[in-house]
């Protein structure tokens, strides 16, 4: 998966320690060190990832589907043309990135897509994606 570029303001002696460690051969370099910190970090939090996933709000939804997950998806043309002949409607809660295929409409996306919450990325038509902020 592709990686973002962040910035991040240390101290001289915090990065200085980084560099020690780094130096002593056991990071490769400081990006290494910051991701495997960040990722050692995340592993501390599971219940407040699970809680934006899975929402205690949207489990008594019957009528809803929940579409949620960690990584990559895609709402298909036909996934959503089928949603939209059954009335089904969904929520979606995904970190990393969710992407809606080029040929969905903002009508279909109203129709279907009752909430939106990306903690990362949406890739999607400027229609879509000013859709989906009115529903928010």
């Amino acid at each position: 998966m592709k990686s973002e570029k962040i910035s991040i303001n240390l101290t001289p002696a915090e990065l200085g320690q980084i560099d020690l460690i780094v130096e002593r051969g056991l990071y490769d370099n400081r990006s290494d060190f910051l991701r495997t910190a960040a990722q050692k970090l995340i592993e501390n939090h599971p219940a407040e990832i699970r809680q934006f996933l899975e929402p205690e709000h949207l489990k008594d939804d019957v009528f809803t589907r929940l579409m949620w997950g960690i990584g990559i998806f895609v709402m298909t043309k036909d996934e959503i043309e089928n949603m939209v002949l059954r009335g089904t409607q969904v929520n979606i809660r995904t970190i990393g990135i969710f992407t809606f295929e080029k040929n969905i409409t903002a009508d279909e996306v109203k129709q279907v897509v009752r909430s939106c919450k990306v903690r990362g990325k949406i890739i999607a038509s400027d229609e879509v994606k000013a859709a989906l902020k009115e529903i928010e």
